[in-house]
């Protein structure tokens, strides 16, 4: 008897990627809780991403159900990798009806496969899915992210992993974001307005900077903050590798972070000019491009240097302080770039 066709009671789960809003997910089986297996795969990750579950199906043959997934989803397989180019939820209704047009696999009650203990854990994963996943970061961290997603007034996305230089949280926002980050290897700690070279409504990061090379208004901004030498900019180039970004050498655009006092006209229309260069010119700059970048890590296959897809990737921030009261230094912070963020969305709308 092969594998494939020796019967094992469990799951076929789909993931998603929970940091990045992107058209792919994962499919696997497991004959335990995919909530388990999900965070296994998270401990494991090389990426630049947290998984999380979005959908399930308990049936008395799971890994033959992976099988027929896999198979009819082949075509959208990423080389080697359990990683599909698709949204979880097409991928979920392609897995529904596999199992309704076949009679050989059947449905069974999640019951069948665990306890009453996994059921209630299950349960609590689930009341608690959209809260902030703070897992085991220090308190310090934990109080942090909790009163950023308070002042900001929303849920909060976390990005990043704890074991990784960078975690911290987002608003979620498709589009201009308030977020704050932790770099684990410094310590440092910043809030932030951040775009990305996503296509979110019409690609807002191209509208940014096709409008700023027509008319800067950089100036502007500056003389609305209170303290614009605690304001730095770091307009950065993504490379991506499937659905992770990993570090590249040529990551900033003029080659460094600046503050906002020594952004002058000549650095803004420069910076700018190099960011548009990461879009896509016959898309009309709604799209990414690519260009040979420099892995910053050496790669264990394929050369260091490689051409990549590319795009602009925009972060405005301000540093703050965790040897103080937690709260009130974020509410300077966050009152520091209110004007920084309505700049940025209305100059990207």
């Amino acid at each position: 008897m092969n594998k494939i066709s020796k019967k094992i009671k469990g799951y076929v789960y789909i993931l998603e990627v929970k940091d990045i809003d992107l058209p792919v997910c994962k499919i696997g089986m497991t004959s335990r809780n995919p909530y388990d297996r999900c965070s296994e795969i998270n401990n494991s990750s090389t990426g630049d991403f947290i998984w999380e579950v979005v959908h399930y199906v308990a049936v008395d043959n799971c890994r033959k159900l992976e099988s027929l997934v896999h198979k009819k989803l082949k075509p959208l397989r990423q080389k080697n990798r359990e990683f599909f180019n698709i949204n979880a939820e097409v991928a979920h209704n392609a897995l529904l009806s596999i199992v309704k047009n076949q009679s050989k696999i059947k449905e069974i009650p999640v019951t069948e496969i665990k306890d009453s203990q996994e059921i209630a854990t299950e349960e609590k994963r689930r009341r608690s899915k959209h809260m902030p996943s703070f897992r085991k970061i220090d308190a310090d961290y934990a109080e942090l992210l909790q009163a950023f997603t308070s002042l900001i007034g929303v849920k909060g996305r976390p990005f990043g992993q704890l074991n990784k230089p960078l975690f911290g949280m987002s608003d979620g926002n498709e589009g201009v974001q308030w977020n704050i980050a932790v770099f684990t290897d410094t310590d440092k700690i910043r809030l932030g307005v951040n775009l990305e070279g996503m296509k979110y409504s019409n690609w807002p990061i191209s509208a940014f900077i096709l409008s700023e090379l027509e008319n800067p208004s950089i100036n502007q901004l500056k003389v609305q903050l209170k303290h614009p030498e605690k304001v730095y900019i770091q307009f950065m180039r993504d490379a991506w590798q499937v659905t992770s970004r990993p570090e590249i050498v040529e990551k900033y655009f003029g080659g460094k972070e600046f503050s906002i006092l020594e952004m002058d006209d000549g650095i803004w229309t420069s910076v700018l000019t190099e960011a548009l260069r990461c879009l896509n010119e016959e898309k009309g700059y709604q799209g990414r491009n690519k260009q040979m970048v420099t892995l910053a890590n050496e790669p264990k296959k394929g050369e260091r240097t490689r051409e990549m897809e590319v795009s602009p990737h925009l972060w405005i921030c301000t540093p703050i302080d965790l040897s103080e009261d937690v709260t009130p230094n974020l509410e300077i912070g966050i009152e520091q770039l209110k004007s920084v963020f309505e700049w940025v969305s209305r100059v990207s709308s």
